[in-house]
């Protein structure tokens, strides 16, 4: 046997591993499930309380749900059955007038039933509840057409003993109409909120449609900036474009009021919409020229508007007569033409000689009589009034007049003096007859009649002279 060094010694005795008392360990590992086992319990009775808690708030949620949903049907029942009292009990403001209106709206109800096939369905499509308020989507069918309306509601809580605690009916609040969205297209974007949804949707594809077709008709040379569409909450309902924004237009949703389910975009808004962006175009490529809303160019400016809307939108209204007639007469590339010469001082003759090369007094009686004057001379008529009734343009309405001829100019003068006479309904245009007499001068007779007590009868003939490049009133 060999011998062994210290330094081998002292190495075996570092090998050997301390132990540990095995009832010791035991006593630790018990503890540790205690600990674990209290944790679990701890987290599962805090996990039982938390659940309790939603399931509370849950009940309480489904509740105020049932209760909102049960006081509006109660009123529309109320309204089916033409309870008045009870629909009125279902209102509540602070506001004198909101009850004045929830009364009219009752009449206008019961009046709707008793002309037409209503079924008030009580149906909610929607309810959506924010806190203190809600907003509450119904489904009405009249006639056999499924409209939507909006109604909104505020919970009271003055107690069981108020009469008037609970859900009540409120005057709308139209900041609550959702979360903003954008949709955006090839050359539109629409913004809008969560109700105005399937408008957007159906609306974006037809705008890019829209704005395609109106820049080929016009060929514009430049591509206009990208068109934004705005669908507002707003009353009264409009489609127009934004002041500080000209590439802005806004649009009023139909929700506000009663809206067809089945036509998101219903053809008076398609019709609206399209007019708009054509009115839009025609300025765009006409050069933005700014046109007083009484001169013959701002009448033409409109009729190269309805022109282009139809060209726009097979939906739309026909191109106006005059426009039609234009055409018929020179070519379809009449419009352009007459856009392309568009200014503010620009008269009908002016117009006619850019398309002919020839001025209104030398066209034969038989090319004036082929144009359709009807709409020219109406717009005339509709005028008047509007000026007389506007300080400010005494000058534009007497432009109006033949102030050659003594009787005519006469006239003009005590018709503008005279506030009786904006108050007269507006002769309606049957017929203009276009003659020419032994002088060489050019006459317009129009044949107008006018409603009394809901019958149509003649109201004489109005007569305009050709004079200074445009039609002058002469009697």
């Amino acid at each position: 046997m060999g011998i062994r060094l210290d330094w081998q010694v002292e190495s075996e005795q570092s090998r050997i591993r301390a132990t540990e008392d095995p009832a010791a360990q035991r006593r630790r590992q018990r503890a540790r499930r205690q600990i674990m086992l209290l944790l679990a319990l701890v987290v599962a009775v805090l996990g039982l309380i938390g659940a309790l808690i939603l399931w509370r708030l849950q009940r309480v949620d489904d509740q105020i749900r049932r209760d909102l949903l049960d006081t509006v049907s109660v009123e529309v029942a109320a309204l089916r059955v033409g309870d008045f009292a009870n629909y009125m009990a279902v209102q509540r403001s602070a506001s004198d007038s909101f009850i004045l209106d929830q009364s009219q709206r009752f009449e206008d109800y019961q009046t709707l039933k008793a002309s037409h096939r209503v079924a008030l369905t009580g149906e909610v499509i929607s309810a959506t509840i924010d806190n203190q308020r809600a907003r509450v989507v119904l489904e009405e069918i009249i006639d056999g057409v499924p409209y939507h309306v909006v109604w909104f509601y505020w919970r009271y809580e003055d107690g069981a003993a108020n009469p008037q605690s609970g859900w009540r009916h409120v005057p709308d609040d139209l900041t609550f109409w959702g979360e903003e969205h954008t949709l955006t297209g090839a050359r539109a974007r629409v913004v809008y909120r969560t109700l105005d949804e399937t408008l957007a949707q159906a609306l974006l594809p037809r705008l890019d449609a829209w704005w395609e077709r109106g820049c080929a008709a016009l060929t514009c040379a430049a591509a206009p900036p990208p068109l934004r569409v705005e669908i507002v909450a707003e009353r009264p309902k409009t489609v127009e474009w934004a002041a500080p924004d000209p590439w802005l237009l806004r649009a009023s949703s139909p929700l506000v009021g009663r809206a067809r389910a089945d036509l998101p975009l219903t053809p008076e808004l398609q019709a609206e919409i399209v007019r708009q962006l054509a009115a839009r175009l025609v300025r765009y490529v006409g050069g933005e020229i700014a046109l007083p809303v009484y001169s013959d160019a701002a009448w033409l400016q409109d009729e190269l508007t309805g022109w282009l809307a139809a060209q726009m939108d097979e939906q739309s209204p026909a191109a106006p007569p005059f426009m039609r007639s234009l055409i018929a007469q020179y070519g379809p590339g009449a419009p352009l033409t007459l856009l392309a010469a568009l200014g503010p001082q620009m008269a009908l003759d002016d117009a006619l000689t850019a398309l002919t090369g020839v001025a209104m007094p030398l066209l034969t009686v038989d090319q004036l009589n082929s144009l359709a004057w009807e709409s020219f001379l109406q717009w005339r008529l509709e005028l008047e009034p509007q000026l007389v009734t506007q300080p400010q343009n005494s000058g534009a309405f007497l432009a109006l007049y033949d102030l050659q001829n003594v009787a005519a100019s006469s006239e003009a003068a005590l018709r503008l003096e005279s506030p009786a006479y904006a108050a007269q309904p507006v002769p309606q245009i049957v017929s203009v007859t276009i003659g020419r007499d032994a002088a060489s001068q050019t006459y317009a007779y129009a044949e107008t009649t006018r409603t009394e007590n809901g019958v149509t009868i003649p109201a004489g003939t109005v007569i305009w002279r050709l004079s200074s490049g445009t039609w002058k009133r002469v009697n």
